[in-house]
């Protein structure tokens, strides 16, 4: 297994490893990823070598089965907490000891997309604030808050349960790079969230508790 790379970041240790097609992890992962189709079973085989490393690395069990629970995020043996994201030709994954925070990790290229997606990523208020970037910036951030809400999303899911669209959290202030975030009261969670770039992707990362 190739590392791509591994950094200890706010929220934990993520390590990085390529998506290829070796079918070979536990017995019980590989029958998960045979559920799926070759491309996402390859994601999902990748995202928990990912997950294996950053725990071997904090001293928890490299050989471990990594489960998968009901609404697709990766259940960790007792005592630890994690996330994972694939993009292209990397799956990473985002552990740490459970302290009664959950987390979520989105791995993003920093390039801007093809498809303008402000209008589905950013509320009116964020929207305002980078109006006035050129077209170049102004992408580019969108897509820097569009990697932070999907590590919200991932942290947040295990105490909501449900969808949550990326209207319902915003950031303060897009262009900040403390990244300041507001979620609604009546959650009753309170979250934090970072963002990093590392060579040609954003590294978000977020972590949730009840208050």
């Amino acid at each position: 297994m190739t590392r791509a790379f591994a950094l200890d970041l706010a929220h934990g240790r993520a390590v990085a490893v390529a998506i290829d097609d070796a079918d070979v992890g536990p017995p019980d992962e590989l029958v998960v990823a045979r559920q799926f189709g070759p491309a996402r079973a390859r994601e999902f085989l990748a995202g928990r070598r990912a997950l294996r490393a950053a725990l071997a690395d904090l001293g928890g069990d490299g050989a471990v089965a990594i489960g998968r629970g009901p609404r697709g995020a990766p259940v960790l043996p007792a005592g630890w907490v994690g996330s994972v994201s694939h993009k292209r030709d990397l799956a990473a994954g985002l552990v740490t000891a459970d302290r009664g925070w959950t987390v979520g990790l989105d791995l993003e290229a920093r390039a801007p997309r093809p498809i303008d997606i402000a209008r589905r990523v950013l509320t009116a208020g964020e929207a305002a604030a980078v109006a006035a970037l050129d077209d170049d910036a102004r992408r580019r951030l969108v897509v820097r808050t569009f990697a932070i809400k999907e590590a919200v999303y991932k942290a947040i899911d295990p105490h909501l349960g449900r969808y949550v669209g990326f209207h319902e959290v915003a950031l303060r202030d897009p262009r900040d790079e403390a990244a300041i975030l507001e979620v609604p009261d009546a959650w009753g969670l309170e979250v934090e969230v970072t963002c990093q770039a590392h060579g040609d992707h954003w590294l978000a990362t977020a972590r949730a508790r009840r208050r």
